[in-house]
């Protein structure tokens, strides 16, 4: 035991060190690059979304996305309405702002011009600034619409070719008896390296195509066509085409649609309750998207075409087959029972022999389509998804908390959606209904009243018996579309250039049974934000987070019968954030964060990070990270984003006793050619544990562009 306290000990005396690092932040000033503070605020959402999102979700195709927009930013000129709502920020009130500036004086010469249109706030310009540009322009191109079909020249000069090819191994060891023993997975079917993929040619909206293959740890390398394995565990690929004529894109393969507020098609493409309680309440309307990420869930496979028979009408039809996941219920041989699947799995490990008897033994058929009216700011619509599940299913199970779940082999789900500005207010929703009965009615209000204040308001009824397997909205359980209602309101305040306050509150109730909690049962949900900028060269908040929602108490009675009882969980976060540029070539940014955890006794901790990043030039850039923490509950856990190349994402819930530490290299030698260079250790002991555990982490990405 004396290895292990030397080892502790090293851990709590880098504590202290940290607390006055951090704390000196808040009086430093300097020159800054223009964009470096804006780049990361996307970052600081998808943390906020990890503690509500369920274990190995993928963000590659939010990442995707937004890379795509700085890669071709939006001109403020010639791009349509439909396009600038496309834009991270973007709002109906900011683009008719925009059109009326236009419209009086001509096409806009410089962003820097923005600052003259009302509603395009310092805070509104740092959002949107690295998705847009300005280009040269006449009146004649002003919203110019649907473009024409393209020509084999324009292709051609907008073509790119991007191949990636991405190693991982982490490496596991714990320490036992003065030695460090290594840790394995038992039962496991292949190698413990992790192997990714990826080949896509793009031409801006024109042309999509790509394959994308993964090999998750411990997953075999096998060839087995019987059995749906080529090669590596996962494949995805599409074909996809677009603007000719009517035909607005086609995809052959794999694809997502996303519409509406997510309460039929959508899946994961969207922000929740974070530090901005005004633009994420609203889901992004981003139509037929060709496939790019590797969750094995959350997409559609098959053939899907969007036209567009005016400027205000389109139609998208699509039909899939998709083999998922399930665990098959166990046979009763006594009967003659049809066979089902009791279980959906999305977390995509095929790693032993259990895992692999529960690999693609569902057969999803769905065909649907959506009726799209769109003019100027306003759109409205109409969904219908029809799904068959072969073997059948039975989610229900005999726990009450599952009685509504859904049963048989197939649902039919529909909706209308609006999005509707009058005046200073947006008014957006969707309300949707399942076969079985159960409806579903999301509907909000984002309203500017004034050039410093804007607030949000949400309400939310989801019923028990709703059943949208591919939904995700802005919600308690943003996944789980169901047995929740809500009222949410937000407010953000600028009183000056330099300060932002924000905050939201979200009330919350459960009309029946949910997991871990007998009853029905309600909460509430509070978060307060202050944000400070100078210039765009110093970022500091301070935010406060406190949630309050009952579990189940398990008790044995005299006579050894389980009861349960709801107790009230109360959560509560402190984090003081703040980044800072030193000078063009190097970046700093640091974090405390406190969490508080209460049931039946108090838990919690502490985590503190410091962060650098030196980029002398755009051919090299070293990313260094040094973490150290002591939470002592895993429902205190902290989440944090770390730096990762592009097409992976690693967002760690921090819990125990430990440090962590990474280093991102990434070189590019040439113009075609770059390199990311990824190692990281953390070292820590599990809460009510004695012995400490240490992860080794190794990856190496090459990324070749044409």
């Amino acid at each position: 035991m004396q290895g292990a306290d030397a080892v502790g000990s090293q851990l709590s005396m880098t504590g202290l060190a940290q607390i006055l690092a951090v704390l000196g932040l808040s009086i430093l000033s300097a020159q800054v690059l223009p964009d470096s503070i804006d780049a990361v605020r996307w970052e600081l959402q998808l943390e906020d979304q990890a503690e509500h999102s369920p274990e190995g979700i993928d963000w590659t195709q939010v990442a995707d996305l937004y890379e795509d927009l700085v890669r071709h930013p939006i001109d403020l000129n010639q791009a349509s309405d439909e396009e600038l709502l496309r834009v991270p920020g973007m709002t109906p009130q900011l683009v008719r702002a925009l059109r009326a500036h236009q419209v009086r004086y001509g096409p806009l010469l410089s962003l820097y011009e923005l600052q003259a249109i009302p509603g395009f706030t310092e805070s509104v310009y740092r959002t949107l600034r690295p998705y847009i540009t300005v280009r040269p322009a006449t009146e004649l191109d002003l919203g110019r619409g649907s473009p024409r079909a393209p020509t084999w020249a324009q292709i051609r000069s907008a073509a790119r070719l991007t191949i990636i090819q991405r190693l991982q191994r982490s490496w596991r060891t714990t320490y036992d008896q003065g030695r460090w023993a290594p840790e394995t997975l038992r039962g496991a079917l292949g190698d413990p390296y992790r192997l990714y993929t990826r080949a896509w040619l793009q031409a801006n909206s024109y042309l999509s195509a790509a394959i994308i293959a993964e090999k998750d740890p411990y997953e075999p390398l096998q060839w087995a066509v019987q059995r749906r394995y080529h090669g590596l565990d996962f494949l995805s690929g599409h074909v996809a085409i677009g603007q000719i004529g009517t035909l607005e894109r086609l995809i052959l393969g794999d694809y997502i649609l996303q519409i509406g507020q997510g309460l039929v098609f959508a899946r994961g493409l969207g922000f929740g309750k974070g530090g901005d309680p005004i633009l994420t309440l609203k889901q992004p309307s981003l139509g037929l998207v060709p496939y790019s990420s590797v969750n094995e869930y959350q997409f559609w496979r098959g053939a899907a075409a969007t036209l567009r028979f005016s400027e205000q009408w389109s139609l998208t039809g699509i039909v899939s087959r998709l083999h998922q996941d399930g665990t098959p219920a166990p046979q009763d041989t006594t009967t003659e029972t049809e066979p089902f699947i009791q279980t959906l799995l999305s977390s995509g490990l095929h790693r032993t022999p259990s895992e692999m008897a529960r690999r693609r033994n569902l057969r999803h058929d769905a065909a649907g389509g959506l009726l799209t009216w769109r003019k100027k700011w306003h759109t409205a619509g109409a969904t219908l998804l029809y799904q068959r599940f072969t073997p059948p299913l039975n989610l229900a199970g005999e726990r009450p908390y599952r009685y509504f779940s859904f049963v048989g082999s197939e649902n039919l789900v529909g909706s209308v959606f609006w999005d509707i500005t009058l005046g200073p207010f947006n008014t957006f929703g969707e309300v949707a209904q399942s076969r079985s009965g159960g409806r579903a009615l999301t509907a909000s209000c984002i309203a500017p009243l004034h050039t410093t204040l804007d607030i949000a308001l949400q309400m939310r009824h989801f019923d028990p018996n709703f059943h949208s397997f591919y939904a995700y909205t802005f919600a308690e359980r943003p996944f789980a579309v169901q047995n929740e209602q809500g009222v949410y309101f937000g407010i953000r305040i600028r009183p000056s250039s330099h300060w932002e306050f924000s905050a939201f509150h979200d009330l919350y109730r459960f009309p029946w049974y949910r997991y871990l909690a007998s009853a029905p049962s309600e909460g509430h949900e509070s978060l307060v934000q202050v944000t400070y900028t100078i210039r765009r060269r110093l970022m500091l908040y301070l935010r406060i987070r406190h949630e309050s929602k009952p579990y189940n108490l398990r008790f044995t009675s005299a006579e050894e019968a389980v009861f349960h009882r709801l107790i009230t969980h109360q959560r509560t976060h402190v984090r003081l954030h703040g980044l800072y540029e030193i000078n063009p070539f190097w970046r700093y940014q640091a974090r405390i964060e406190i969490s508080h955890y209460r049931r039946e006794e108090l838990s919690g901790g502490y985590l503190l990070y410091q962060d650098l990043r030196w980029q002398p030039n755009l051919r090299w850039s070293v990313s260094v990270r040094w973490t150290v923490y002591r939470i002592t509950h895993y429902d205190a856990r902290i989440y944090t984003y770390e730096a990762m190349p592009p097409t992976t994402f690693f967002i760690p819930g921090y819990y125990g006793e430990g440090q962590r530490f990474y280093v991102l290299l990434r070189w590019r030698p040439s113009s075609n050619w770059t390199l990311w260079l990824r190692v990281g250790q953390n070292l820590f002991r599990p809460p009510a544990d004695l012995l400490f555990r240490r992860t080794l982490e190794g990856l190496l990405q090459v990324r070749y562009t044409l």
